[in-house]
């Protein structure tokens, strides 16, 4: 599998943000020029920021069309900075819908995708508890079959202490529906550089770098902005993943500083319970 996140692409397309498309074009480029036939692309989020209706209905021919280049469907996820109303209408072409997950089977392995994005102009994630209800119930219907995982916001570990401002919100809700669970990894984006680590003592976390910039965050607080394009290919042999970056381009310039105040998790939580019908 292919998996590239944070493309990050400008509106109005295709006339606007050609740097970014161009960053995306040479991923797929890439992966055509290395003989690799993958079984899936996974692009994690992110796709557009602040898109409109008729730039999801431009990125849904762009990607049919790489899909059929490639010969590999190519699955899409929700990211904070995505317009959830604009991309239901352009690219699902579907009604306002609360939130874009689905579950996929393929060699005997189920995938699901989980939709991250929380409030508009927040960048931490989210998931709702109507969605963690259908995660939890779809494990159950397959309790032996090896389960991964994709989303966008990863979940927080000790070398992201710093970064909790911006992770999954409710970690602790989702590791106690994958508990037990025959679950091989997941896999996450939004950070914008690579990383690997464990949660729950077990469950293996892959952050996919990003299709547009790498980011420095090595000081908490000033958080150093480079041009940058990379994507992870995963191989999945029984039911054990391994993951590959591959690094295509990388400008050691500074293009911009982002300044960081509380790095802890956000203080106003949705609720998770469902009120009570009378």
């Amino acid at each position: 599998m292919i998996h590239v996140s944070d493309v990050q692409l400008t509106p109005p397309l295709p006339t606007a943000g050609t740097a970014a498309v161009a960053n995306l074009q040479l991923i797929f480029d890439d992966v055509a020029s290395r003989a690799t036939q993958p079984d899936l692309i996974v692009i994690g989020g992110d796709l557009i920021q602040r898109g409109s209706e008729a730039d999801y209905r431009w990125l849904r021919t762009y990607l049919t069309q790489q899909s059929e280049r490639l010969g590999a469907p190519i699955q899409v996820i929700l990211g904070d900075q995505d317009n959830r109303d604009a991309f239901n209408a352009g690219y699902l072409g579907q009604a306002a819908r609360p939130y874009y997950a689905y579950k996929q089977n393929r060699q005997n392995m189920d995938f699901y995708f989980l939709d991250s994005k929380w409030e508009t102009r927040r960048s931490a994630g989210w998931l709702a508890r109507d969605q963690l209800d259908w995660l939890n119930k779809s494990l159950h219907l397959a309790p032996r079959r090896r389960a991964f995982i994709f989303l966008h916001h990863p979940l927080d570990a000790p070398a992201l202490r710093n970064m909790r401002y911006t992770l999954l919100q409710n970690n602790r809700e989702l590791l106690a529906i994958l508990h037990g669970h025959n679950v091989g990894g997941i896999f996450a984006g939004h950070l914008h550089f690579a990383a690997n680590y464990l949660v729950d003592n077990a469950l293996p976390v892959t952050v996919a770098g990003a299709a547009s910039t790498y980011i420095d965050c090595r000081n908490p607080h000033q958080h150093a902005v480079h041009r940058a394009v990379s994507y992870n290919v995963i191989t999945i042999e029984r039911g054990i993943a391994s993951v590959t970056v591959r690094p295509l381009r990388f400008d050691s310039q500074v293009q911009a500083v982002i300044p960081v105040g509380n790095t802890g998790f956000t203080k106003h939580r949705p609720r998770l319970l469902r009120p009570r019908r009378a």
